[in-house]
């Protein structure tokens, strides 16, 4: 007489099955924690630059061209209303390995603010370890205006 159930065979299969499906599944986290992480990141950079042109725009419009230049050399997280939660802090000449952790950093010797990545490898800005924007202050040879922008710099 014949008992119900699986045979070993029919389990086997199962568990390959829930298995395959399990490391697809675990890979499509991975990638949308990954593609998450650079949204936040270009959404962060975003608001600096917005943050950055509004505050440029109000010390032209009260004539204050040495502030400008001041805020030129400034953290541009000081902008913020609040800052990130992965914001490190200010430190001379960042070391990925010393900080021990992904995050925000103000390199406060070239005055750029710096991303250290968690999964350089992963991620798709470039090659670099790290991502670097610095406040670089210009004025355009055809206006007499001065602006300020936060551009991508080599890490």
């Amino acid at each position: 007489m014949r008992t119900r159930g699986f045979t070993l065979l029919e389990f086997a299969v199962t568990v390959l099955v829930a298995a395959a499906l399990s490391a697809v599944l675990l890979n499509r986290f991975d990638y949308y924690r990954d593609q998450a992480e650079m949204a936040a990141t270009r959404q962060l950079v975003a608001a600096m630059r917005t943050a950055l042109h509004v505050r440029a725009v109000q010390l032209q419009a009260a004539g204050r061209l040495d502030a400008l230049r001041a805020l030129a050399e400034d953290n541009p997280m000081n902008l913020l209303i609040d800052k990130p939660s992965n914001y490190l802090g200010e430190f001379e000449a960042p070391d990925p390995e010393k900080i021990g952790r992904a995050g925000w950093v103000f390199d406060a010797r070239d005055k750029s603010i710096v991303y250290l990545l968690p999964n350089a490898e992963r991620f798709s800005f470039g090659t670099a370890r790290l991502l670097k924007f610095k406040v670089e202050f210009f004025r355009a040879p055809e206006q007499r205006n001065v602006s300020l922008a936060l551009n991508q710099v080599s890490g």
